[in-house]
């Protein structure tokens, strides 16, 4: 079951899941992961670090476990954690 809603509050839209918000709250303009390495889609399902994924919700999982912090709080200070 997909995450429908947000702890900031974002609820899921016709065009936008949870996923595609977190993506867009916690990966910088430079897709420079705390890491050290870029992280961005180059061909279908294959980030510019070599991972490669079976499925769409794979890459993003990947690009998630990059970029999201474990406390899940963003630079402005607002917590997001998916529910369901």
């Amino acid at each position: 079951m997909l995450a429908t809603q947000c702890a900031c509050g974002f609820e899921r839209l016709a065009d936008e899941e949870v996923s595609d918000h977190l993506l867009a709250v916690f990966v910088l303009d430079d897709s420079l992961g705390p890491d050290g390495r870029v992280h961005e889609e180059m061909d279908l399902r294959a980030c510019s670090c070599g991972f490669t994924a079976t499925s769409g919700a794979e890459l993003d999982e990947h690009f998630l476990a990059a970029f999201m912090p474990e406390d899940r709080i963003d630079r402005r200070g607002v917590r997001h954690s998916p529910a369901r």
